[in-house]
């Protein structure tokens, strides 16, 4: 007779994740997410630099109109300030509605309602069940269409510099980038957004 082979279990698909490239854990998605912002900041700061050295050259001297140059230079600050103005307000709405839809998957997923507590102060370094991955995620999703509004917006500024010269202009890219910085993301913003999730 035969020694019983031992059953291996199924995975849970509601609470186990196949391995992979993705991030699992807490600290995984903050890693991921804060190379992505140093890398967007970075990228930001090296093409401000050239556009700076480059509108800092002195310009060979030309006839011009000087009233045309300073209606051209006003039109220019305008779209770098409108820019600003309308990427910060989509960079906090369009996120807001990406997280919110998430945490109502999250909210209606299998054991939610007996697991936030546990879920809320997960081990940072432990596999996540899948809920809170694809939570992490929808979140990782959202704080990077507001990275790249933002980012956008710095850009646009940048150029508008290099083409007038404008401490303005120059404002407002530095203004987007610190907007970039601010949704840097932490350990404990994550947990708190999962909470906030949860009890909502």
């Amino acid at each position: 007779m035969q020694p019983e082979q031992p059953v291996t279990p199924m995975p849970d698909p509601n609470t186990e994740l196949p391995s992979g490239p993705h991030a699992t854990t807490l600290a995984g998605w903050a890693f991921q997410g804060r190379i992505i912002t140093i890398g967007l900041v970075t990228g930001c700061v090296v093409m401000g630099s050239i556009f700076w050295m480059i509108s800092d050259q002195p310009a060979p001297p030309a006839e011009a109109d000087p009233q045309g140059d300073d209606t051209t230079e006003i039109i220019f600050v305008a779209i770098g300030a409108v820019a600003l103005v309308i990427n910060c307000v989509m960079a906090f709405l369009v996120p807001h509605i990406i997280r919110s839809a998430g945490a109502l998957r999250l909210k209606t997923a299998d054991n939610a309602a007996a697991s936030v507590r546990l879920w809320s102060d997960w081990p940072e370094r432990e596999t996540l069940p899948l809920p809170l991955i694809r939570f992490c995620q929808t979140d990782q999703t959202a704080r990077l269409i507001g990275q790249a509004l933002l980012e956008g917006t710095a850009i646009i500024n940048f150029v508008m510099m290099f083409l007038t010269q404008s401490a303005v202009n120059l404002l407002c890219a530095l203004v987007a980038l610190v907007g970039v910085l601010a949704m840097f993301p932490t350990i404990s913003g994550m947990r708190a957004r999962i909470e906030s999730a949860l009890k909502e």
